[in-house]
């Protein structure tokens, strides 16, 4: 998948090892380490029309985790009116 997927960042103090965010992920890009889950996209996905490959991010491990241990961050740009004019 390469460098475009932005993983999940984990806050290992408030994960319970509950294994919800590996059963979520349709693509099995999560596995349960002895600290909490770690992220890694397959390089070829067995289900590329549901995939974090084809959606960016799915966000399901986020959702489903109990205590929030689970966040994403990206970053939100706005195109300027000038861009947009651009762009049409």
């Amino acid at each position: 998948m390469g460098s475009t997927w932005a993983k999940p960042q984990v806050n290992e103090s408030l994960c319970t090892l509950c294994g919800l965010c590996v059963e979520a992920c349709p693509c099995h890009a999560v596995k349960l380490g002895e600290r909490g889950p770690i992220f890694s996209c397959p390089e070829v996905c067995p289900n590329t029309s549901i995939c974090v490959q084809s959606l960016g991010n799915c966000l399901l491990c986020e959702e489903v985790c109990p205590t929030g241990a689970i966040t994403y961050s990206f970053e939100i740009v706005l195109q300027s009116d000038e861009e947009e004019n651009l762009s049409h």
